[in-house]
Parts: C-alpha cells; structure tokens; sequence
C-alpha cells in the first residue's frame, strides 16, 4: 500500500486488487467530513461546494503526493551513477587535446553530464515537473474558491507532501504523513468547507487516521499493530457513548467485532484481511460521520 513507485495506486486502491473503488480513500474522508459538518444540503451551491471538496482532497492533493512524495527525486538528482558513466558518451574534447590531460577529462565529464541529461534526466523528471507546475495553482486555486479554512489546510497538506519527500530520503517510511493526508486532512477538508472545525469532528478524524496507519503498515507486510486496528475504533465507540450516541456506538461497535473476528488470520494473510473489512471500516466512518 506504500507508494514507492510512479505507478502504484494511493493505499486503499490496493485493496480492492489495483481496481478503482470510489468509496475508498481521501474522497470518502472529505465526504464524511462534509456530513459531519451537519451543514451538508442538496441545494446547488452545497452540491458544487462538495464537489469542489472531494476533487481537491483526492484528486489535487493525491496527484500531488504521487508526483512529489511519490519519486525518489534526491536519486535523479545526484547525477549520473558508475555504470552510467561508463556507458559511451560523446566526448565535447577538441581533437588537439592532449590524451589525459585535465582539459580532456573535464570535455569527457562534461559530455556524460549533457548525456546523463538528456537520456535519463530530461526523459523521468520533464514530464513530472510539468505536471506539478500545473497541478499545483489548481490546487491552490480550488482551496481559495472553496474557502479560507481549505487554504489553511490544503497549505498543511503541501507540508506534509514536502515532510514526506524529506524523510523518502532519510530512507523513513511514509505511513504516518500517507495517513494523515488522506485520511486525516482530507476529513477536516471536509467538514470546514461547510463549517468551522469542531472538536468532536477532530478527534474522529484523528481515529481514522489511525486505524488507516495502521492498515497502511499491515498492507505492506509490517507487523499487525492491533492497538490502532482496534483501540482507535473503541475510542471512536467511547466517543459516541459519551455523546449520548448510543446506538450509533452500538453499531461501529457491531462493525469492530468482525474486524476482531477475523485476525487470528492477519500473521499469514494480512492482504486477506484487508479485503474483507475495508467496508466495516467504511461504513464505521459514515455511521459516525451521520451521529455527530
């Protein structure tokens, strides 16, 4: 589920076997956050702003993570390798050069560099940077007509792709930044584009985030952490109960017992598991989207 290449697909994508499920990821996220709100009605502008919402937190910010957090852009960046340098290149030295003269071996580096840059450079990152120079004032351009709220956090989110491309070169692993942009972020999107962020609305954004973490590091093959798979689900059923919710905590809760059921398989089929309780955690989020 980790994004590590150009082609892989965000991480919820891959649970459904790389096949687009349209109620997965950011865009779920921002839905339940607009439903959150409580302010979410079927009149036009409503609709347009939803709309807006739903393209910006999945489409804008999620290209943006794959052309820029998704690349290993400090590789390309760090010129030609050994064996690049060895493949032929066309030699720039003037034909009265001496043979290992300094003069010689700096036409011969010169040549592998303009080599290097037409061949590998220019071809992986042309396109990519072109992109992004579009796809980034959209995105701005999208938050700003959405509202000053989705300016504030569409900017963190930016953050968070630059976070993530940072430590891509400490060679850390980019759940915990994956996880927070789509899932975290994209809930709060969500709802402030409808209303002022609430703290009931943050903290089940917070627990999502978490339970998505948590799947994120499971899909890749890490090891169960069955205190986020669970515990942020139960504080998510605390919540509601506190609340005065309770068969809205009733039901996430009747949504968890399955999920529970069924790890005793998770050591030896994590990608199994995954497949067969993304919808609990779906319709867990919408049911406690629609209580508060």
């Amino acid at each position: 589920m980790e994004t590590e290449g150009r082609t892989k697909r965000p991480a919820f994508w891959l649970l459904s076997d790389n096949k687009p499920f349209a109620l997965l990821g950011p865009a779920w996220a921002a839905l339940c956050g607009a439903v959150a709100s409580g302010n979410l009605t079927f009149d036009g502008k409503n609709l347009l702003s939803l709309f807006l919402t739903l393209f910006l937190a999945d489409q804008a910010l999620g290209a943006l993570w794959e052309l820029i957090a998704g690349r290993d852009w400090f590789a390309l960046l760090k010129g030609p390798s050994i064996q690049e340098e060895e493949v032929h290149s066309p030699s720039l030295a003037p034909p009265y050069t001496a043979p290992g003269s300094p003069s010689e071996k700096m036409f011969n580096w010169l040549g592998r560099e303009i080599a290097w840059w037409r061949t590998t450079l220019k071809l992986q990152m042309g396109s990519t940077l072109l992109s992004i120079v579009v796809i980034l004032p959209l995105t701005m351009a999208l938050a700003i007509v959405i509202g000053w709220r989705s300016v504030v956090l569409t900017s963190a989110g930016l953050a968070l792709i630059a976070l993530a491309l940072l430590l891509r070169r400490r060679g850390s692993t980019l759940y915990w930044p994956k996880a927070v942009l789509e899932i975290g972020l994209s809930w709060l999107i969500g709802h402030t584009a409808f209303c002022s962020l609430d703290l009931v609305s943050f903290l089940l954004a917070s627990f999502y985030t978490g339970a998505y973490y948590a799947r994120l590091v499971l899909a890749s093959g890490g090891l169960p952490n069955l205190f986020l798979l669970n515990g942020s689900q139960a504080l998510v059923i605390s919540l509601l109960v506190l609340l005065n919710r309770p068969i809205p905590a009733g039901i996430v809760g009747m949504l968890l017992l399955p999920q529970m059921m069924l790890q005793p398989f998770l050591r030896k089929e994590g990608l199994w598991y995954l497949h067969r309780t993304r919808m609990f955690l779906i319709a867990s989020m919408a049911i406690a989207a629609l209580a508060i």
